[in-house]
């Protein structure tokens, strides 16, 4: 994650943590794709990483599920928000893009719209590295803003912390299986009336076992 991304996250801490901390209160679509990815992990002997964590609300939930899992985030405000919200979890500031673990150890990877500032062109060697750091049979869970044509799919927009990116599923199921993975689900729900033109979208996929 880049400099500017980090600092702007810093700035934001705070008041990030106060409008997201218990946004899964509300999400019915994250909260379904979560419990489906807790089932795809529930087998699977290494730790789940929620990389992009913010205040932790998604590291805690899965907790509850009994993962074992760790919030990661570039940002060290945000990882100060998660450890005071939930003291008794596991949070480290990283970087989503080279994750420092060995080859085939984590059992899972979240990344709730944590990819959406990435530029567009980054995100095949980002996958790779995910896939390289998974296990055999683990499962990603990927969510961003999803473009609804596939030329638009890339395209800049004012995000209210820094310039994101909205990103067409098809495309990043796309770059998933030339990673390697395999796509189990894609789905996605227009955002509410009067807000932007794309979906919340979130796509299963998980590293083959054989």
């Amino acid at each position: 994650m880049t400099d500017p991304v980090r600092a702007a996250y810093d700035t934001m801490a705070e008041r990030y943590a106060a409008l997201f901390l218990h946004e899964l209160d509300r999400d019915s679509q994250t909260l379904e794709a979560l419990a489906a990815f807790a089932e795809a992990a529930a087998g699977q002997t290494g730790p789940v990483m929620d990389l992009g964590c913010g205040p932790g609300g998604a590291v805690d939930h899965l907790r509850q599920r009994g993962l074992s899992v760790f919030g990661v985030d570039a940002s060290p405000g945000q990882i100060a928000q998660a450890r005071m919200a939930f003291p008794e979890r596991h949070f480290a500031v990283g970087d989503l893009t080279a994750l420092g673990v060995p080859d085939a150890s984590l059992g899972g990877i979240v990344a709730k719209y944590s990819i959406i500032h990435l530029p567009p062109a980054d995100l095949p060697a980002v996958f790779g590295e995910w896939h390289r750091a998974l296990a055999p049979g683990a499962p990603v869970l990927v969510s961003f803003f999803g473009s609804r044509s596939g030329d638009n799919h890339g395209r800049p927009f004012d995000h209210r912390v820094i310039t994101a990116y909205e990103l067409f599923p098809d495309t990043v199921a796309d770059l998933l299986r030339g990673a390697g993975f395999r796509t189990v689900r894609v789905e996605a729900s227009p955002i509410p009336e009067g807000g932007r033109p794309f979906d919340h979208t979130t796509v299963l996929a998980g590293k083959p076992s054989d």
